[in-house]
């Protein structure tokens, strides 16, 4: 019986140590799995930076080319208004 004791004992010996090593194994793929994560982090915000600053331009260059065609476009069509109305007093004079 004491050779199965013996056996048995470092059985549980070998198996903590395995628990061990797994544990700490766990650990360090957690810290580099956060190191990872704070690496991408700060690669990732200035890409974001940028894209909103590129947003916000397009945004401000949008409203500017809307303002413009809107006042061009209420700029012809008092034109034409005008034109149309000339050429009915003109039409009108002729008959």
């Amino acid at each position: 019986m004491e050779a199965l004791e013996v056996v048995r004992d470092i059985a549980v010996i070998v198996l903590a140590a395995v628990g061990l090593l797994a544990a700490l194994m766990l650990a360090i793929t957690g810290l580099l799995l956060w190191r990872m994560l704070a690496a991408i982090r700060a690669e990732v915000t200035p890409i974001i930076d940028s894209a909103r600053d590129t947003v916000d331009t397009v945004r401000a260059t949008a409203e500017s080319v809307q303002e413009t065609v809107a006042a061009g476009s209420r700029t012809t069509s008092r034109g034409v208004r005008v034109a149309r109305r000339a050429f009915g007093l003109l039409r009108g004079l002729w008959r």
